[in-house]
C-alpha cells in the first residue's frame, strides 16, 4: 500500500469517467435503421425512445395484413439489432473488447463462466488465507 499512487488513481478514474460520459453522449445520438427489400417500409430505433420513426410508402399498404405485420415486426427487430450492434461497438471502444458490457449481456454462457471462475478464485484465496491463519496460530501456540 505504500507504493500506491493516489494521484495516478484519481487521474485514471477521471479519464475513465470522461470516456464513459462521452460514450453516453454518443450513445444518445445513435440510431438503428432497417428497411424492407423493396424500400417501402423503413424503421428507426434510438436508445432513448425505442422505435422512433416508421415510414410507410402507401404502396406497402396493399400487402396482405398478415404479411405487412410480419414485415414490420422483422424490420423493428432488424433496426433494434442494428442499434445494439452500434452500442456494442461503442462500448468496446470505451471499455475494451474484454470488458464490453454489451458482449457479456449477449453471451450469457460467458457470463456464467466468468462467475464460476471468480467463485473458484475466491474459494482458493479464502482457503489460502485460512491456511496462513492456521499456520500463524500454530506458531503463536494458539
Amino acid at each position: 500500500m505504500t507504493n500506491l499512487d493516489i494521484e495516478k488513481l484519481i487521474r485514471i478514474s477521471e479519464e475513465q469517467s470522461a470516456r464513459v460520459k462521452e460514450m453516453q453522449e454518443r450513445a444518445a445520438e445513435l440510431e438503428g435503421h432497417a428497411e424492407s427489400a423493396d424500400r417501402r417500409i423503413k424503421v428507426t430505433c434510438t436508445t432513448a425512445g425505442g422505435v422512433s420513426d416508421i415510414q410507410i410508402d402507401p404502396r406497402a399498404m396493399r400487402m396482405p395484413a398478415a404479411d405487412f405485420a410480419e414485415a414490420l415486426k422483422n424490420l423493428i427487430k432488424e433496426a433494434t439489432d442494428d442499434l445494439h450492434r452500434q452500442l456494442s461497438e461503442l462500448m468496446a471502444e470505451t471499455y475494451g473488447e474484454a470488458a464490453n458490457p454489451m458482449a457479456l449481456v449477449q453471451n450469457q454462457e460467458a457470463v456464467q463462466e466468468r462467475i464460476q471462475q471468480a467463485a473458484v478464485a475466491y474459494d482458493r484465496t479464502l482457503d489460502d488465507a485460512m491456511s496462513e491463519l492456521e499456520r500463524i496460530a500454530k506458531q503463536l501456540g494458539l
